[in-house]
């Protein structure tokens, strides 16, 4: 009985060592913080559908305001949530607000012919291989982040956002 408490205790002794040195050796800076409200948003760069590199910083630079819809053309809630971000685009394009759609991993001929065939106005962004989605813990489509003019992330919204929802968090941020 005793030889096997001590077998346990060094055993536990030694996962415990193995589990300290991986958290030593990963040190406090290897880990980007979570996107999320209150923080400096994540610079990306992406293709457009045109094929022009865009990069988010230069983006929110020009604006006010930056929004972020993550979005895939299958997504039914995605697809209802279109004709907002269109008339929102269509209303607010004299003012310092960026409206940018972020596509998730879909073909870039799908997506063009999907945005033509939507009537989008707006920038559409390609995200290929999933790698901004998965810095900004992209976890549920649609999403919507709300960027304020220094960058920093103000709002999440998970889900189908209307017209109103859209006006109402960008007039509290356009205020600031």
């Amino acid at each position: 009985m005793m030889k096997k408490n001590l077998r346990l205790i060094g055993m536990v002794t030694v996962l415990t060592l193995i589990l300290v040195s991986v958290v030593v050796a990963a040190g406090p800076g290897s880990q980007k913080p979570a996107p999320q409200v209150g923080r400096v948003a994540p610079d990306f760069s992406l293709k457009s559908m045109e094929g022009n590199t865009q990069n988010l910083k230069s983006v929110i630079n020009k604006n006010k305001v930056t929004i972020l819809n993550f979005w895939a053309t299958w997504c039914p809630p995605c697809r209802a949530e279109i004709p907002e971000f269109i008339e929102f685009a269509r209303k607010y394009q004299a003012e310092k607000v960026a409206l940018v759609a972020v596509n998730l991993q879909e073909d870039s001929k799908k997506v063009t012919e999907f945005a033509n065939n939507a009537g989008m106005n707006f920038p559409i962004l390609l995200d290929s291989n999933g790698k901004v989605a998965q810095t900004y813990q992209i976890y549920a489509i649609p999403t919507t982040i709300f960027i304020d003019g220094s960058g920093v992330i103000r709002e999440k919204v998970e889900g189908a956002l209307s017209l109103s929802q859209l006006e109402s968090i960008y007039r509290k941020l356009a205020k600031n």
